[in-house]
């Protein structure tokens, strides 16, 4: 049998092979396009990587920059921009793993290039318009740091670049309505309204359906609006407050100028004589309010009282004789002694404080003496002077009492006659508890009528606490023993701002709340009303003035609260003279390249 064979020609053999080789080809192309991929992928995820670490490198450089500016702020040691653009802000990178070349987009030779606008800050007030600064106007700088980053040990030298913008702001402490450095309680038994901004560097609890807040309301800590007060034992409110402007806990603090750490007694220290070798011309020394003010009251312990004239705008008039124990003496020229006819407005006063069980000893600060000294011949020529070199005139006064303490006596400060001040305004500081007796910068439409405020000028109160004493107040009858009952206050004003301390809640003590933060001894009651214009600032627990605030009825009765905001505080003309300011950090914008 004959098998037939297959005929193969060779064109077809020839044909296979082109085939073969085509499809190897292709292969070839296939396997070199899935190689030359996975390397662009690579290369691309590699300079993705790097772009990424370059743009923290450039941020942290910015961040740096931001960190050390704010830094400087906070201690009032803020430098010129070329300061913040060098080297040595930058970390240690020898142990990197990718190290960096810096630089910046606008071709100088700055590590990070940064601007400031206006370079006179100081001047430029401006609005605020960050969610927790809401409402609030400041001494605003304008800041920006841009940092470009560029490998410099790796394949590839990609390069990232970041932008910061800030701003720096020194916001005067009384464009507040309130403002607390501690943890905030209020709880009024009675309708409330908080009409502008409220902050606290603590915590706030809001415990009552009475209460209205028209304005932010911030706070580092938490912001508690349920029943039970979250920082007292066993103390309840009604709870349910209404907030028309929203809430912003775990907010970035704000703090005076002193470094960023916030602390109470720090800030207490102000109101007190700086200790030996701060000098008064350094950026320590001219927070002290001994050293801001132009006219300084004190006494010896014996009660002997001298008055002086101090002028710290004028070098020539500084001298370094330093403090003793009995009388202040230090920057300042002497005028006569309150024995000279030709001023009397500082005297002794005693009475009884029913919160403290104490004889309060007082050095007496008479306004209305102190406006006709300055219309005098001798007062005249001090305000001529001082406006002069330091172009406003006298406008602060600072009252230190140096009687001796006990158990049963308290030094202290009293203002009386307080109804008119002097036309420039007024801010009265002392490291003691202040009473102010009768009406205070209310004359005219502003006497005993809510919020007008069209006759007051700028006025502030800074002490260790702030006691309110009726016109019907009576040194000679109210003392230990003389009844609740019988203690009639008459209707009160105050248009000033107050800057104080209270007795912190502690366990079971309440501190009686914002409600509470004026003292009262009199037996106020709903027909009674105090009115109240200005900034609730409070800053430290008190130092002199120590009791416990007790409820109703132990040495007072509640008035009828005609409370408000001064809104004469949110114009720079409106503050009152030495108004504090605090500092703060609001980052604007970030952007990479």
């Amino acid at each position: 049998m004959k098998t037939a064979g297959t005929l193969i020609r060779r064109g077809d053999q020839g044909y296979a092979l082109i085939i073969v080789m085509v499809f190897v080809g292709l292969a070839l192309i296939v396997l070199a396009s899935v190689m030359n991929f996975g390397k662009s992928t690579a290369m691309q995820a590699d300079r993705n990587n790097l772009f990424t670490v370059s743009s923290a490198a450039s941020e942290g450089a910015t961040e740096l920059v931001l960190a050390q500016m704010a830094n400087d702020f906070y201690n009032q040691a803020l430098q010129s921009t070329n300061s913040y653009m060098t080297n040595s802000l930058l970390p240690n990178a020898t142990n990197w793993p990718v190290k960096f070349s810096f630089g910046n987009p606008n071709n100088t030779s700055a590590v990070t290039y940064v601007t400031m606008y206006p370079l006179n800050w100081t001047t430029n007030w401006a609005a605020l318009f960050s969610t927790n600064a809401a409402g609030l106007h400041a001494f605003i700088a304008n800041c920006s740091a841009t940092s470009t980053a560029t490998v410099t040990n790796q394949l590839y030298n990609v390069s990232a670049g970041v932008q910061l913008q800030f701003q720096l702001a020194a916001i005067p402490v009384f464009q507040y309505a309130i403002f607390y450095n501690l943890n905030m309680e209020i709880d009024p038994g009675a309708a409330m309204t908080v009409n502008g901004p409220v902050f606290s560097n603590g915590g706030i609890w809001a415990g009552s359906p009475f209460l209205t807040f028209a304005g932010p309301v911030a706070a580092v800590g938490i912001i508690a609006t349920n029943a039970t007060d979250p920082f007292s034992t066993g103390y309840t409110g009604g709870g349910g407050p209404t907030f028309q402007n929203g809430l912003s806990p775990n907010s970035p603090s704000v703090a005076l100028p002193i470094g960023t750490t916030n602390d109470p007694n720090a800030l207490r220290s102000l109101l007190s004589l700086p200790t030996n070798g701060i000098t008064p011309n350094s950026s320590t020394g001219a927070m002290y309010f001994v050293n801001q003010a132009d006219i300084i009251i004190s006494n010896s312990a014996s009660g002997v009282i001298a008055a002086y004239f101090q002028d710290s705008n004028n070098v020539s008039r500084l001298t370094s004789i330093p403090y003793d124990s009995t009388q202040i003496i230090l920057n300042l020229l002497t005028l006569t002694l309150t024995t000279n006819a030709s001023y009397s407005f500082a005297t002794n006063a005693s009475f009884y404080d029913y919160r403290e069980g104490k004889t309060v000893q007082a050095v007496q600060f008479d306004v209305g003496a102190f406006n006709a000294w300055l219309g005098g011949l001798s007062g005249s020529v001090y305000n001529a002077q001082l406006h002069a070199d330091a172009a406003h005139y006298i406008d602060s006064v600072y009252v230190y009492n140096g009687a001796t303490a006990s158990n049963t006596t308290l030094p202290a400060v009293r203002v009386a006659d307080g109804a008119a001040l002097p036309s420039h305004g007024l801010t009265v500081i002392t490291p003691d508890p202040l009473y102010v007796m009768g009406n205070y910068n209310a004359t005219g439409s502003s006497l005993n009528n809510g919020t007008n405020v069209a006759n007051t000028v700028p006025a502030a109160l800074i002490a260790d606490a702030i006691t309110i004493l009726s016109a019907n107040w009576n040194d000679h009858s109210y003392t230990n023993g003389y009844a609740l009952s019988s203690r009639t206050p008459t209707n009160t004003t105050i248009n000033a701002a107050a800057y104080e301390g209270i007795v912190p809640t502690n366990g079971t003590n309440y501190s009686g709340g914002v409600e509470n933060f004026i003292r009262l001894l009199e037996n106020w009651g709903a027909s009674s009303p105090l009115t109240y214009n200005g900034s609730i600032v409070v800053m430290f627990p008190s130092k002199y003035a120590t009791n416990y605030w007790k409820p109703v009825g132990n040495y007072y009765n509640p008035p009828k609260r005609n409370w408000a905001f001064d809104l004469n505080f949110q114009t720079q003309n409106g503050l009152p003279p030495l108004t504090p300011e605090l500092r703060a950090v609001f980052r604007q914008g970030w952007a990479s390249y």
